[in-house]
């Protein structure tokens, strides 16, 4: 770990032994506490908010954080849809995101979010890497007209909000690529609600090649035209963790 906080940890598993609401076995690895001391700078009092939030607003969405057992064949077929993989550069890290395949027919919306927290979930666990920014890119090539229906825009916003202010990570770019030329119509449904300062760091892209102002092609995964690896064999690589 960069930072010691040795001392940070002892405090903050304090803090929390005297918080009944908090699920303690959900931390039972000081990785995940200190990934959280990481993201707030080492501040133990927006350490112990972070940490709250995390996790009474998770219980506050039962239709993503229940039934996540990943041998279920709901939650097993739309994980094993759904690819993810995190390619550090400079003193950042990038994580991609693509859904394969769906169709209004096998698009449920709130699996399709509960497979992002799992994902999620997994890479705060396991993944010893501490950038000092993230940025988030979505392979936007899945969004259809179609799934519009499907969508409950206030929960999306909901979410969305939740992994920006609740998940220890530094998000400091979300990034769409070769998102339909129609997007702006379906990011219309959800920008109104958005806070000003969430839509600053949003950047939607019809192709790949933007992609390349915000990190050097090299970084890139081969898939998108870039020097780094394969973005499908690390995504394999995080279904087998969450198997």
């Amino acid at each position: 770990m960069p930072h010691d906080g040795k001392q940070d940890l002892i405090a903050i598993r304090e803090w929390m032994s005297k918080e009944p609401h908090l699920p303690q076995d959900l931390f039972s690895d000081d990785q995940l506490l200190y990934r959280f001391l990481h993201t707030c700078y080492f501040s133990l009092e927006g350490t112990k908010k972070y940490i709250d939030k995390f996790c009474t607003t998770r219980a506050l969405m039962p239709e993503v954080y229940t039934r996540r057992d990943p041998l279920l064949p709901d939650v097993k077929n739309i994980i094993d849809r759904t690819a993810i993989a995190t390619y550090p550069f400079q003193d950042k890290e990038a994580i991609f995101f693509k859904f394969d395949e769906p169709t209004p027919e096998n698009f449920l919306f709130y699996d399709f979010l509960k497979t992002v927290g799992i994902h999620k979930d997994a890479w705060i666990t396991f993944h010893p890497h501490y950038a000092d920014e993230h940025y988030v890119v979505i392979d936007l090539s899945f969004v259809s007209l179609k799934l519009i229906p499907k969508l409950n825009i206030v929960y999306l916003r909901d979410f969305l909000m939740f992994l920006l202010e609740s998940m220890p990570i530094r998000v400091k770019k979300i990034i769409g690529i070769k998102a339909p030329s129609y997007y702006e119509k379906v990011y219309s449904l959800i920008r109104p609600i958005l806070p000003s300062e969430v839509i600053d760091i949003i950047h939607i892209h019809t192709n790949v090649e933007s992609l390349y102002q915000y990190m050097d092609q090299k970084y890139v995964p081969v898939e998108y035209g870039g020097g780094a690896g394969s973005f499908h064999k690390q995504s394999e690589e995080w279904r087998k963790k969450n198997r």
